[in-house]
């Protein structure tokens, strides 16, 4: 998989020397996309594991630029809710089926946390076919998010969606 990144917001929590979390979207070619041959995707990562989800489609990349944009410089209350969905086949043991992957993405400022900014992913699974299998996927938080250089990132990557940062 070859993609470039748009929009990257990466933190360290826990021990000293590990590697960052990351909350990033990133573009990759796609021909069959309907918005000119991209295909849009929100990476979340910790140290030990990252996935990937793709977004519906480029406004639904617009609406996570917007959020991070409207989170409000200084403490006020602030909560956006962004959700993805993707199925995808997979082979297992007892044979062919499709696998779902869910995720809620949160933005805002915590109001028992002194209105911090923060991210918060969490995604689960959930497989057909009969099985009724479900699983809870990965959990990324940063509970310190740095507003002002996330609204610049916010500010590049709609720049890039406009068509300012190079072709679509």
């Amino acid at each position: 998989m070859h993609f470039e990144q748009v929009f990257t917001y990466a933190w360290r929590d826990g021990p000293a020397g590990r590697q960052p979390s990351v909350l990033s979207v990133a573009h990759e070619p796609d021909p069959t996309a309907p918005d000119g041959g991209r295909r849009w995707i929100l990476l979340a990562g910790t140290p030990e594991f990252s996935e990937t989800l793709a977004f519906d489609d480029a406004e639904h990349v617009r609406e996570f630029a917007r959020a991070v944009l409207d989170l409000p410089p200084g403490p006020a209350p602030y909560e956006r809710r962004l959700l993805f969905s993707e199925t995808v086949r997979r082979t297992l043991l007892s044979g062919p089926t499709e696998e779902t992957r869910y995720a809620t993405l949160w933005i805002g400022r915590d109001p028992e946390e002194g209105l911090r900014g923060f991210f918060s992913y969490q995604s689960s699974y959930s497989l057909s076919g009969g099985t009724g299998m479900t699983a809870l996927g990965l959990e990324v938080v940063c509970d310190d998010v740095d507003v002002p250089r996330a609204r610049a990132g916010a500010r590049e990557l709609l720049a890039e969606l406009d068509g300012a940062g190079g072709p679509a």
